[in-house]
């Protein structure tokens, strides 16, 4: 077991070369997670955390950990978690998701069967993750999910992947009122709402206002798709009654265009130390988070400066009343790479996000950083190394746009404290190919 206490105090420029501030970054756990191999060559790893609990939720295993200790309570298989809902022949457990709401607080997971090209939804009976849970076999239809889900205090959502000839088009979306999600026999999807041909890559937000007005919307947002972006989209999801309604798109500009991670162009490889090879960095082309805190929704995504710089992270906060962009932040720098962020605000409106960081000396280890509530518009502290790696992380076959990596982790807010952060990423401790590892890192802004 891996427990660490420490106090790190950064330096944060803010006016002039002569006037600083200082600031400090606490870490104040830090434990494994789950590890490979599994069934496959990468963990697709989400979590969540509630009073008492930190969960794993990986493409191989269901893992239940004591908040206080990290000591594992209970252990699954993705297979065995699915049998025990009654569900026996997922070969294939794929695109994991999972949060814990803290306004019903119940746990909310699904699993896509790639195989059979399935969706399952699973929700806990209690705030006790390894009490027992219930699910049921959605009626979602995609050849490949690639599922995101959002909550509030009104509802569940997901959006996933529908292919056809335009990429604009390319995303599905559904919303189901609360009750329904938290119904006695299970999640009820009697009544869920689709709604079709989104923008790609659509993602609902995380929304733990306890006081949402019942007509409040919902957010919906994403960075535009492509090799080079410049804006974003939004979508509201409204409620009337158990009626759910979605806006017309917006478009929201942004100050400059990014280039967005994409593995056509070839350049979309973090370096890892020889003989180590270059990791697979596009996989953050995806949206990967939206959370909303205080009237706005923030994001994030994977992007560089240019074709040739290295793998950094966009960030933005948008105002939800009006898809005003209220500021937009670009993390990178010369000597690093960074690779899929996931971020989240506290209580006190600091923004945390966690990401791998990996170099040419600096094996794949798990990265934070804040951004305070006072500080400039678009800045960030300096990063923090959490967990280092110790080894360079090898596949068991070479991919084609480089040694897997990604696509998922996860960002969330201590219900027990909301001003502690908890992220789990990817880091690279095993010499073996195909061993991949995980772990967590508790994390507070003083």
């Amino acid at each position: 077991m891996n427990i660490v206490y420490r106090k790190i105090v950064l330096m944060f420029f803010i006016a002039t070369p002569a006037v600083f501030a200082q600031h400090s970054l606490t870490v104040i756990t830090t434990f494994p997670g789950d590890k490979g191999p599994g069934t496959k060559e990468l963990p697709d790893n989400v979590g969540g955390v509630s009073a008492e609990h930190v969960v794993d939720f990986t493409s191989a295993n269901f893992v239940v950990h004591d908040k206080k200790t990290g000591k594992v309570l209970l252990e699954k298989p993705q297979t065995k978690f699915w049998e025990d809902l009654g569900f026996s022949g997922i070969t294939r457990p794929n695109d994991p998701r999972l949060l814990y709401d803290v306004l019903s607080k119940r746990w909310i997971a699904t699993i896509a069967h790639d195989a059979e090209h399935k969706l399952y939804l699973a929700v806990s009976t209690s705030p006790d993750p390894t009490q027992p849970w219930k699910g049921v076999l959605t009626p979602f239809a995609s050849p490949d999910f690639g599922f995101r889900m959002g909550v509030d205090k009104n509802g569940w959502y997901g959006c996933w992947w529908n292919y056809n000839k335009d990429l604009h088009t390319m995303m599905t979306a559904c919303a189901l009122a609360k009750d329904d999600l938290l119904a006695a026999q299970g999640p009820n999807l009697a009544n869920v709402q689709i709604f079709k041909e989104l923008e790609i890559e659509s993602f609902p937000a995380t929304d733990f206002d306890p006081d949402k007005a019942p007509d409040a919307p919902e957010i919906l947002l994403n960075r535009e798709f492509g090799n080079n972006f410049s804006k974003l989209y939004l979508y509201k999801i409204t409620w009337a009654g158990k009626t759910a309604s979605i806006s017309k798109v917006q478009s929201i500009l942004l100050s400059k265009q990014y280039v967005s991670s994409n593995g056509s162009s070839g350049k979309f490889q973090a370096t890892q130390p020889a003989p180590g090879g270059k990791l697979r960095a596009d996989e953050a082309r995806r949206t990967t988070c939206v959370f909303a805190h205080g009237g706005s929704v923030f994001t994030c995504n994977g992007a560089k400066r240019s074709l040739d710089s290295r793998c950094g992270i966009f960030w933005c906060e948008v105002r939800a009343s009006d898809g005003t962009l209220l500021q937009e932040g670009f993390v990178d720098d010369p000597n690093c790479d960074y690779l899929i962020p996931t971020l989240a605000v506290d209580g006190n409106g600091n923004m945390g996000l966690g990401c791998t960081r990996t170099s040419e000396t600096e094996f794949p280890s798990a990265c934070v950083m804040v951004h305070g509530a006072k500080d400039e518009k678009g800045s960030m502290r300096p990063a923090l190394v959490s967990v280092k790696g110790t080894t360079a992380y090898a596949p068991k076959t070479p991919g084609k746009y480089g040694v897997p990596w990604g696509n998922y982790n996860s960002t969330c807010i201590d219900p027990a404290d909301s001003n502690i952060f908890w992220t789990s990423q990817q880091y690279a401790i095993y010499d073996t190919p195909g061993q991949w590892s995980t772990c967590w890192t508790a994390f507070k802004v003083e």
